[in-house]
């Protein structure tokens, strides 16, 4: 049944059409209406053994037309006329591809908007984080203390102790590239870009301002 049916619908494209169509063009068409590959190409092959769409072959290329046997012959002015007709509708369907387009592109930005939870949400968080950013405010403009010595303390010990590992780490550095770099040709940056070493420098970290952030008595 659904070989017929796929035969049937085959057979109107090619007889409508009047046209020549290789077997891709109609596998595209019968798949607008739900056909498979394997349905259209056993389809076009009864048609083809019953007389009801010939085949004509070009070397390796197959095209299939209907047959023209008792088709009316159109005069001059029936041939324009449907000609201005198709170009008239292949206009019209650019411009439906065109609005289709811009109605995708809509339905688009809607899928892509907040809902109205997600902008409550959102709105929640924010007004959060004002009411927070202007208590802290308030606080400052009457001279509060924000952070307590403990954690000033924690903080410069662990700042302490990570200027020691960098020291440490630069100077193991220095003494290993002293020892392996002499007689190397060209220009020490370049051969640190070469072997992919990233200084201090070229990461934009600077020892000497980051010393500066520690009390005058913990400087080194």
């Amino acid at each position: 049944m659904a070989a017929q049916s796929a035969e049937v619908q085959i057979e109107r494209i090619v007889r409508e059409q009047n046209r020549p169509f290789g077997l891709q063009q109609l596998v595209d068409l019968g798949a607008t209406t739900g056909l498979k590959k394997a349905q259209v190409s056993k389809a076009v092959d009864s048609l083809v053994a019953d007389g009801k769409v010939l085949c004509k072959e070009f070397g390796k290329t197959k095209l299939f037309i209907p047959p023209q046997a008792g088709l009316k012959v159109l005069t001059k002015e029936e041939f324009e006329s449907r000609k201005a007709t198709v170009k008239e509708l292949q206009q019209q369907c650019q411009k439906e591809a065109v609005e289709c387009k811009q109605l995708e592109s809509e339905l688009a930005q809607l899928r892509s908007a907040l809902s109205e939870e997600e902008i409550a949400r959102q709105t929640a968080e924010v007004t959060k984080k004002l009411a927070d950013d202007e208590a802290k405010l308030k606080m400052l403009k009457a001279g509060s203390v924000l952070v307590t010595a403990e954690e000033r303390a924690a903080v410069e010990k662990t700042l302490l102790t990570n200027l020691d590992w960098w020291r440490k780490r630069r100077g193991m550095f220095k003494n290993i590239w002293s020892a392996i770099s002499e007689g190397l040709d060209g220009k020490q940056a370049d051969l640190f870009e070469e072997i992919g070493i990233e200084t201090d420098e070229a990461a934009g970290a600077d020892m000497a301002e980051v010393e500066r952030l520690m009390p005058k008595k913990r400087r080194m």
